[in-house]
């Protein structure tokens, strides 16, 4: 609609070993999720400085998916532990 702000968008370029693996673009929903958009992309620029009790970088930035299900879901960025246990 005319007049309707464009939504962020943030993405992850993927390397499995050595190879590039592609790019995973996503759409952030700001205009529904304000707080939550503006969380998810900070994670993804790395903006917001080391963490509190773990002193490693707050970001996406070389961090790994700890758990995939092909055709539905990838899970990662645990900077704590590196397997979705760890939390900041």
């Amino acid at each position: 609609p005319a007049g309707a702000m464009a939504r962020t968008r943030c993405f992850f370029d993927i390397v499995m070993g050595t190879s590039e693996a592609g790019r995973l673009v996503f759409e952030l929903f700001d205009d529904v999720v304000p707080r939550t958009a503006m969380n998810f992309r900070s994670l993804c620029v790395g903006d917001k400085g080391v963490g509190r009790t773990t002193g490693r970088p707050l970001t996406y930035r070389m961090s790994m998916f700890h758990r995939i299900i092909k055709g539905f879901m990838a899970q990662g960025g645990d900077f704590s532990n590196r397997d979705g246990t760890g939390g900041e």
